[in-house]
């Protein structure tokens, strides 16, 4: 009997560990996670949003896409979720990431996301910037 609990608790353990994270930080940390330092494609992106973000990408030609979707030369150094703000389906998340480029600049920037929750799941509805700061690893030459 000893034996099967155990057993059962482990896999109960994996099973918890191996899940996605289905709260809407979660599902925003995913996303960021998914998109910083890689490229992805248009139905990647089209299957995390929603609502005003949603319509704005689908309305982007293949050029603007390409342009916003690849983050090759960026790297995370940061993100840290600041306040949330939720309602039954909705959620507010002030949070902060920071990444570099390329080895030129380090930028932080403070965002809110929206975020909607349709059919139990989450979706990001819009990004909105508040600040963003950057910081320039090599010293920048203006006569060049």
């Amino acid at each position: 009997m000893k034996r099967f609990t155990l057993i059962m608790l482990f896999i109960i353990a994996v099973v918890s560990c191996s899940e996605r994270d289905h709260s809407p930080e979660g599902t925003l940390k995913e996303f960021i996670d998914a998109r910083v330092g890689k490229v992805v494609n248009r139905d990647f992106v089209l299957e995390r949003v929603t609502g005003k973000m949603k319509e704005n990408l689908e309305a982007m030609t293949d050029e603007d896409f390409a342009k916003f979707s690849d983050l090759r030369n960026t790297k995370r150094s940061s993100f840290k979720i600041l306040s949330k703000s939720c309602q039954e389906e909705k959620c507010f998340l002030t949070y902060s990431l920071g990444y570099n480029t390329s080895d030129e600049f380090a930028t932080e920037v403070k965002k809110i996301a929206e975020m909607t929750q349709v059919e139990g799941k989450w979706y990001i509805e819009d990004i909105s910037n508040i600040k963003t700061y950057h910081e320039s690893i090599k010293p920048i030459n203006p006569l060049e």
